[in-house]
């Protein structure tokens, strides 16, 4: 891995060599190298649960693009590197899915943000409903309630209006913006993997069954064998990632403010003492 010397911001990078150093962070594969302290700017162009994958970021942007799995925040880098390392088949990439359900359960219950100010209470009351049926053996309860209730964190992250037409076409283009490497990748992978879920599909066409999870599918004809563990599996994933991934830009959004306050602060006050050290226009009264 490489480490650069200390200087500029970004942890002691500059955000040309933050970039480039992420590339080789990416090598980074803990079942190999064995454990090592994620450096602190890491999050500044990647996300936290991909530290020690070993995958590229192209990679992990593949899964979420071709296979619909999300990759943001859930899950674990274990079973990154699993999806990763399988066979390039949908099924197969299911298949690890399945058999690391335990692994997922725990990533998603642990990245469920509490409650804020400004949140909409059903949030956080639906997904923990979701994973309360998960937790019971309901699966397919879960993957049903977490289908549905992703559909308007979708549409306020993508920041499409419900109520213009083809909301479903502004999702899938939001989806679909090309990966480009730079310090802030939430708006290109977060939403990557709602694209496949919109695919057309016309039941009334006798059109085909997406392979990957297909909303269309699961609301129009409800086939079990589409939506099976490893799509239910993929349906609470993208709900947790959603909702913490609006949590992480709603705070980014309130320190942003933050910042603008302080500086407008420091401004007024530096234009204050500018006034004060002017040679007064008049005779101060004795």
């Amino acid at each position: 891995m490489t480490h650069l010397s200390p200087k500029g911001p970004y942890g002691g990078l500059t955000a040309a060599e933050l970039v480039e150093t992420a590339k080789q962070w990416d090598l980074y594969d803990a079942s190999v190298d064995g454990w090592r302290a994620r450096p602190p700017s890491y999050t500044e162009v990647r996300y936290d649960n991909w530290w020690g994958s070993g995958a590229t970021l192209r990679q992990l942007h593949g899964l979420a693009k071709d296979h619909g799995i999300p990759v943001a925040w859930v899950p674990p880098a274990d079973v990154l590197r699993e999806l990763v390392k399988a066979d390039d088949a949908h099924r197969a990439k299911l298949a690890v899915l399945t058999a690391a359900e335990e692994r997922i359960r725990t990533s998603c219950r642990y990245e469920i943000p509490e409650l804020h100010a400004g949140w909409s209470e059903d949030y956080a009351v639906t997904v923990r409903h979701v994973m309360a049926a998960w937790d019971d053996g309901h699966l397919l309860a879960a993957g049903c309630l977490a289908l549905a209730g992703s559909e308007d964190l979708m549409l306020e992250i993508a920041e499409v209006d419900r109520k213009r037409s083809k909301s479903y076409k502004r999702l899938q283009q939001a989806a679909a913006r090309d990966l480009e490497e730079s310090l802030w990748l939430h708006e290109q992978v977060a939403l990557t993997p709602i694209g496949p879920l919109f695919t057309k599909y016309m039941p009334e066409d006798n059109d085909p069954i997406p392979e990957a999870l297909s909303r269309h599918a699961v609301v129009h004809r409800m086939p079990l064998d589409h939506f099976n563990d490893g799509h239910c599996i993929v349906a609470i994933m993208l709900m947790v990632s959603l909702l913490r991934e609006m949590e992480e830009r709603r705070t980014q959004a309130q320190v942003s403010s933050l910042i603008d306050s302080l500086i407008d602060d420091r401004r007024y006050g530096e234009d204050l003492d500018v006034e004060w050290d002017r040679e007064p226009d008049f005779d101060p009264p004795d």
